[in-house]
């Protein structure tokens, strides 16, 4: 299946058929994007209740309304799951190339060919303008009412968001990480706007260049919204620079050389060596030949 065919027949077939409200269509918007994510669009997924309460920020009430009808129109399979032994599963029904789109090229060819091959003049005329007069006012105001508010939101989080952090790695986990912290709130921190976050960014990257922190130490997008990193104060304070090994060390003055002394006056008295080198037997007898000698 072909991810941006089935969007486009997905708004053609709001446009032209259908209505669906926000909570559907917040509900399928999120099941086709996970399928395309998970390379899931063709076959059956999986995906707990939990999870998409926190990606759409419904109920669960309205969660199983919303789910209800989307199976009523057709657009999706939904097998529910069991308690502890298996989730529910999903499936994406196309709407290219299928029944979807004969029913759409029936519902036209019915309103234009028939009438023309009347031949009346009331039918073919009518039938023409009408579709002429409705095709301005409806791609005017698709714009307006049909457009999905998580594509503004998408879009908006990838140009203003996205673009400026440090570390773009895991784009999907980011953008749900920040659907979580401006929309449903589902994050320890709580709810934000995108100001506080852009803001917040900014003191980030003002800290890692303070501190040189670089590559993989910087935190991913996603961690960063999950851990509410716009709330975070950042220590500012530059690091100390390493200092050399030999700082500090005194040099080692001679005893000679302090308070102005001389080489010579710093050597010893020859007869202090002699005193020293004596043994007491013989300082004794020194002692009493100079009392002798006196």
């Amino acid at each position: 299946m072909d991810y941006f065919k089935q969007r486009r027949a997905y708004r053609k077939l709001k446009r032209d058929q259908i209505d669906i409200s926000i909570g559907q269509n917040n509900l399928y918007r999120e099941l086709l994007d996970y399928a395309n994510d998970e390379y899931q669009l063709d076959n059956v997924f999986t995906l707990k209740n939990s999870a998409l309460l926190d990606l759409t920020g419904m109920s669960d009430s309205g969660l199983k309304v919303a789910r209800n009808e989307l199976v009523q129109l057709g657009l999706i399979k939904y097998v529910p799951g069991k308690r502890n032994k298996q989730k529910p599963q999903y499936q994406i029904i196309r709407l290219y190339s299928t029944s979807w789109a004969t029913r759409n090229d029936n519902s036209s060819s019915t309103s234009n060919p028939s009438s023309s091959s009347t031949g009346t003049p009331d039918s073919s005329p009518t039938g023409s303008s009408k579709e002429l007069t409705s095709t301005v006012p409806d791609s005017t105001d698709t714009k307006k009412k049909n457009k999905d508010p998580r594509d503004l939101r998408r879009q908006e989080f990838l140009t203003d968001v996205w673009a400026v952090y440090p570390r773009q790695e895991k784009f999907g986990d980011a953008w749900n990480a920040y659907y979580r912290a401006t929309v449903t709130g589902a994050t320890p921190a709580g709810k934000a706007t995108k100001d506080q976050i852009i803001q917040g960014i900014g003191n980030y990257k003002r800290y890692l260049e303070v501190k040189g922190i670089q590559g993989q130490y910087v935190q991913q997008l996603a961690n960063w919204l999950d851990n509410g990193g716009w709330l975070s104060n950042y220590d500012m304070t530059p690091p100390k620079p390493k200092g050399k090994s030999g700082a500090g060390r005194k040099e080692i003055i001679p005893k000679w050389a302090q308070n102005g002394a001389s080489q010579t006056d710093s050597k010893p008295n020859s007869s202090d060596n002699q005193q020293d080198d004596m043994s007491d037997e013989d300082f004794l007898a020194l002692v009493n030949s100079q009392e002798e000698a006196k």
